[in-house]
């Protein structure tokens, strides 16, 4: 059943966004250092030293092999689920190219921007130098309407992932930027006959695909999923630090009963309580699913909304199935006709999986799924969808096989799908890749960081909130290179958060207070359900500055983000360009 998004970001255009009172202090070991009124310490680096992002530039190898490729930004109509919409694109598609490299490669991206608003391209997943992120008003400058800018970068790390817009990006990405990157490792772990990518998207209806639209002429570049104009900087910030007047609220003893302010919270939304019994999924998982659906027409598959997409491959081949999901939504699929398994997520190889049947993939936002499996001898495998909402289950799907293969679908009941088992990372896979460097939850770490996800309503709309606040007036998480940095998430609101770690991977430690038991599973982006909690772990190895934000994009717009900076690293570009 389509069910209409619970609440909506209703900001008026001089409303004050507000953010929930602190109910969950700071404990990293340099809070001494932090100012608690920006989104960037001024903390200096060795021997004191200071170093502008903009010299963090790619080292390029000698005789390294060079990859050119140009995406044009521009509008285009596009048929998405029989309706004409108004779209951006990359190239004239939605997704854009897929772009394809060897590790080693060394990769320049000419972008032309011929559309009316600025924009910038976020390489995610791809540990780029600091320079190259593209985040508009921390690494460049945004590209203007007719403007270029070149990104240069290596990749080093085999794997799948995706490229996207990073200005006004609940909007843009919506509306069409984005396209997947893969990285061909230079030995296979898991060779395969066949080779494919699929991009998932949702689209909006068409009220709210022209508010987005209004918005980003107008440059308004927040979201009503009411249609209305919201008038809020998706991340942008005037030159006093706050977010177009994005300010702490909430009372100053902390119970976030707030002032007397429009703008003061009215209430923190309570969570369910903490999970502890193991990764199951709960009536408020299901829930927290189909929190948006109502904000969406149409589903697709590689721009193909019919439900019929077909990915040609023989009894007996192999496939290697790349999932990306470029969305905001979590959505649950399985294949069905034959077994598989997981060989990777977010690019990253899993040691010795397993082969499993009939257990759904929760893959979220921003996420990526490599599955393979053998076509059986029936002539075809299906991968389908147990989302909640019925549109989805009918456009979120792929047959692969032979050119017949449609004929012989079988819909497959819904309740069983509702049954079926969720897929566990956390007890998954055995041993440990060669080479492959791992953390341990108690050994020594330079910075520890708790991080709670709240949601807060105030008058005028809803805040998602770190830690109580909300971005720009959360203090940044300060590293130095070399430094291990334990992260400990805690989901205390109904809603989905898949937590976006720019420029490095990380290791999950534990879920719910359990242990990962079975392979070392590293990621770059932590779907993380009402209720959960996590401990992650990485390498500050890169030295810049590192947006860490939730990429469900509308609640990253609506405050949920805090930064990862390096000591020394300081940035040029005006604070008021900054974008999510």
């Amino acid at each position: 059943m389509r069910r209409a998004a619970k609440w909506a970001i209703a900001l008026g255009t001089t409303a004050v966004v507000a953010g929930v009172s602190s109910v969950f202090a700071l404990r990293s070991v340099r809070e001494a250092n932090l100012n608690p009124n920006a989104p960037l310490a001024n903390v200096p680096g060795p021997q004191g030293a200071y170093t502008p992002i903009s010299a963090l530039q790619p080292v390029v190898p000698k005789n390294a092999r060079i990859d050119h490729y140009t995406l044009t930004a521009e509008s285009r109509t596009l048929t998405v689920g029989g309706h004409a919409l108004q779209a951006m694109t990359f190239n004239g598609t939605a997704p854009g190219p897929l772009l394809v490299a060897h590790q080693g490669d060394v990769v320049k991206v000419t972008v032309h921007n011929r559309l009316s608003v600025p924009l910038t391209i976020h390489w995610h997943g791809i540990a780029v130098p600091g320079a190259e992120d593209g985040v508009p008003g921390v690494t460049q400058n945004p590209i203007p309407p007719g403007g270029s800018y070149t990104y240069e970068f290596q990749v080093n790390q085999p794997g799948t992932y995706w490229y996207h817009s990073h200005e006004a990006s609940f909007e843009e990405v919506g509306l069409g930027l984005y396209g997947a990157f893969v990285v061909l490792p230079k030995r296979a772990v898991h060779p395969a006959d066949r080779d494919y990518t699929l991009v998932l998207h949702e689209w909006p209806t068409a009220s709210t695909a022209q508010t987005m639209m209004a918005n980003l002429k107008a440059g308004n570049l927040g979201f009503s999923a009411k249609g209305e104009s919201a008038g809020m900087g998706g991340m942008g910030m005037q030159q006093n630090g706050d977010m177009n007047g994005m300010g702490m609220m909430g009372a100053a003893d902390g119970t976030g009963q707030g002032g007397n302010s429009a703008s003061d919270i009215a209430h923190v939304l309570p969570g369910p309580p903490l999970q502890l019994n193991g990764f199951s999924p709960t009536a408020n998982d299901w829930a927290a699913l189909d929190e948006m659906a109502g904000m969406y027409d149409a589903f697709t598959v590689n721009q193909n909304a019919s439900g019929t997409t077909l990915l040609p491959a023989k009894p007996g081949q192999l496939v290697r199935l790349r999932i990306v999901n470029s969305g905001n939504m979590t959505h649950l699929f399985t294949l069905v006709g034959a077994p598989f398994r997981v060989v990777a997520l977010d690019g990253h190889d899993i040691a010795n999986p397993g082969w499993i049947r009939g257990v759904l993939l929760p893959v979220g936002a921003a996420e990526r799924y490599d599955i393979e499996f053998r076509v059986p001898k029936s002539g075809a495998a299906f991968l389908v969808c147990a989302d909640p909402d019925t549109t989805a289950q009918r456009e979120l799907r792929a047959a692969i096989g032979l050119p017949d293969a449609w004929s012989q679908f079988k819909e497959t009941d819904a309740a069983s799908l509702e049954r079926a088992p969720w897929f566990d990372f956390t007890h998954y896979g055995s041993g440990r890749l060669p080479g492959e460097a791992v953390f341990r939850l108690h050994q020594a770490y330079q910075v520890r960081y708790n991080m709670k996800l709240t949601v807060g309503m105030s008058m005028n709309g809803m805040v998602y909130a770190i830690n109580g606040k909300v971005f720009p007036n959360i203090p940044p998480i300060v590293v130095r290179k070399g430094d291990a940095v334990l992260v400990h998430i805690v989901n205390d609101s109904p809603y989905i958060h898949p937590m976006h770690l720019h420029g490095h991977d990380f290791q999950v430690l534990t879920r719910d207070g359990k242990p990962v038991s079975g392979s070392p599973i590293f990621l770059d982006t932590l779907d993380v359900f009402p209720g959960e909690s996590y401990d992650i772990a990485f390498r500050a190895d890169n030295p810049g500055l590192w947006m860490f934000h939730c990429h469900d994009l509308e609640h990253a717009a609506a405050g949920m983000d805090v930064m990862v900076q390096y000591a020394g690293i300081r940035d040029p570009y005006p604070m008021s360009e900054m974008s999510e």
